[in-house]
Parts: C-alpha cells; sequence; structure tokens
C-alpha cells in the first residue's frame, strides 16, 4: 500500500513517519487484504494540531478521518482510531451482503449556468461555476444503509436509489447535525 504523508505548517520526522506507516499498514490489513492508498496530512489548527487520514482500501471506496490534539501523535492516534472504526463497519458491511446482487446505477450529468432569454441562450457569466461530474455511482439501497455509506465516505450528502420505491432519493447533513431526507413527491 502506498502511503503518503504531508505537513502543513508541521515538520514529520523520522520518528513520526515510521509510527504512522506502522499504524495504517496494522490497522487497514486487518480488514482489508490489498488496500490501495492511504494519505495521512498534518496541519496546525490553532494551537492544537490536526491529523486527517484518507484510506483507499478497496475499489470505489474511500474512508476518512481526522484527529486533533495537542501533539502531532495524538492527533494521529485519534484519526487512526476513526479509520479503524470505519475500516471495521466498512468490512461488516460488506460480509453482511456477500452474495447479494449488488445494483448500482451510473448517472450521467453536465450542468451549466445557463441565461434564457426569448431569443436565444447564452451562458450567464455572473452565475455560479457548475462543476459537471462525469460518473456517478448511484446505490440502491435503504435509507439506513445510505446514510451509514454516507458517513463512511465522510460525505455531506448522498444520491440512491431507495429500495422499498425504487425512487431516486438524497440524504444530506443537515447544519444542526442532524440527517435530512429528500424523497420526490408521488405524481
Amino acid at each position: 500500500m502506498k502511503i503518503t504523508l504531508t505537513g502543513k505548517q508541521v515538520d514529520i520526522s523520522d520518528r513520526l513517519r515510521n509510527r504512522v506507516e506502522e499504524a495504517v499498514e496494522n490497522a487497514v490489513n486487518k480488514y482489508f487484504n490489498a488496500p490501495i492508498s492511504c494519505s495521512v496530512a498534518f496541519s496546525k489548527d490553532g494551537e492544537d494540531f490536526r491529523a486527517e487520514v484518507t484510506v483507499h482500501p478497496a475499489k470505489n471506496i474511500v474512508l476518512k478521518g481526522t484527529g486533533v490534539a495537542a501533539d502531532p501523535y495524538s492527533a494521529f492516534d485519534n484519526a487512526n482510531e476513526h479509520i479503524a472504526t470505519r475500516l471495521r463497519r466498512q468490512k461488516t458491511k460488506l460480509n453482511d451482503h456477500k452474495g447479494k446482487t449488488g445494483i448500482v446505477e451510473m448517472a450521467h450529468a453536465a450542468v451549466f449556468p445557463v441565461k434564457e432569454t426569448e431569443d436565444e441562450m447564452s451562458i450567464d457569466e455572473s452565475a455560479p461555476l457548475t462543476i459537471a461530474e462525469t460518473d456517478a455511482n448511484i446505490k440502491v439501497c435503504t435509507v439506513g444503509e445510505a446514510v451509514m455509506y454516507m458517513d463512511l465516505a465522510d460525505e455531506n450528502a448522498l444520491m440512491f436509489r431507495n429500495s422499498a420505491n425504487n425512487r431516486i432519493s438524497m440524504v444530506y447533513r443537515r447544519k444542526d447535525g442532524n440527517i435530512g431526507w429528500v424523497e420526490p413527491a408521488e405524481e
């Protein structure tokens, strides 16, 4: 597994590098046989240190964990515990669904800022730029599973096809910390 360490306003000593590489290898290899990559980023967060660990243990799985503490070693330990928990949950989830058909729908979309006039359509330069995603996996799952996938990927929103009614839905993390669920009204 390729492990990348970076430091923003933080010097990464050989001792810290060895500790990180050993701990990440142990955590990831415990649950996944051939992990792809891992990156660990250290930065200053006021007086504290922040460690962000991003692990790519298998195809289409990216897990993120963060930790904040007074020293970089403790910050990394917190982030590594977070990642170990996510890895365990992901492996359990994969084992629970082994043998079930994993239906995934591919979404292709491109959205551009457009200003319509009566005569023609033109690009509105004042509109915020919308980035077109090339492909997105839209999982067929329950709302609870969608929330779990969103948490595992450490994302703010996730679109999915609800297995209860076969309709496109979305879950998202609200500003108050709760989870919101959007499902289109029946026609």
